[in-house]
């Protein structure tokens, strides 16, 4: 699980530095085309589109970190609306609306995943379609009659330079990306050799736990058995106390008892007091063990 989140978090990094960076070459690029508009003699709506334009850019760089998917969808969706209304201005086919489409189609597959990327390609294939096979787009587009072929050189070097720019970038990146999955999965490899370890270990001691379990219950057994041999023991003593010793104990008790109804002298009489008292003290010893052990 650690693993994959690593590996989000640096696709979602890889992501995210290609979008910076397209926002910087953006407001570059912008920056130059609006000096460019503005040598060319452009209207009015054109130059204030595009510091509007620049503007967003830069409110997008600003936010993009916090709200990445509405900087993404603000940056994308302005790029295609100027785009549209400019697409005659800066030339039509032959200017360099069609090679920032293509640009910004390129960044929307490197910087963006899911329904937003989805959404993103499908409206800027739409457009791409409806300028090649329609005239849909042509009356919200003026013509610039100062866009000569010099302007289309300039544009056209503009363009070179930022494909070669952001093909650069996405190469170092590229490597950096994968340098950094490389080094991911061997972090990856290392903690499952690390578990298997570990797991290794968890299942000998595990072993060696239950063979104290089946040593314990050998031993608890072994001793149950003895105290089971004991109790049989006792019992057989107990039994032998209570019939083998209390009876002669009681004979002697009743002969005592005969010995006194024949009226002795008083000599005689002490004398089996005597032997009275300490044959019933025995024969309370006796029934006393005889309780306890049973």
């Amino acid at each position: 699980m650690q693993g994959m989140n690593d590996n989000n978090s640096i696709i979602r990094g890889f992501e995210t530095r290609v979008f910076r960076y397209a926002l910087i070459i953006s407001f570059i690029f912008r920056s130059l085309r609006l000096v460019h508009e503005y040598l060319i003699g452009s209207p009015h709506l054109v130059m204030l589109l595009g510091i509007l334009n620049i503007l967003l850019i830069a409110l997008v760089f600003s936010v993009y970190r916090k709200y990445y998917v509405l900087g993404l969808s603000v940056f994308y969706f302005q790029t295609l609306f100027t785009s549209v209304l400019t697409w005659n201005n800066a030339g039509g086919w032959n200017g360099s609306i069609p090679y920032i489409l293509l640009v910004v189609s390129v960044v929307v597959i490197i910087t963006s995943h899911g329904i937003l990327q989805i959404v993103t390609l499908l409206l800027y294939g739409l457009v791409l379609i409806l300028f090649t096979y329609t005239h849909t787009f042509e009356s919200l587009s003026i013509p610039n009659e100062n866009y000569s072929d010099l302007s289309r050189e300039v544009d056209f070097l503009v363009m070179t330079i930022i494909l070669i720019s952001v093909t650069l970038y996405l190469k170092n990146n590229f490597f950096s990306f994968r340098e950094s999955v490389g080094l991911n999965n061997e972090r990856l490899k290392e903690s499952s050799e690390t578990l298997a370890a570990q797991n290794k270990k968890l299942k000998e001691q595990q072993a060696a736990l239950n063979g104290i379990r089946d040593n314990l219950q050998e031993i608890t057994s072994s001793k149950i058995s003895e105290v089971h041999r004991k109790a049989e023991t006792l019992k057989e003593y107990a039994f032998i106390n209570a019939h083998h010793v209390r009876g002669p104990l009681a004979r002697v008790l009743g002969l005592i008892n005969l010995i006194e109804l024949e009226n002795p002298d008083q000599q005689k009489l002490n004398a089996l007091n005597k032997i009275k008292r300490e044959a019933q003290e025995m024969d309370n010893i006796i029934g006393r063990i005889t309780e306890v052990i049973s």
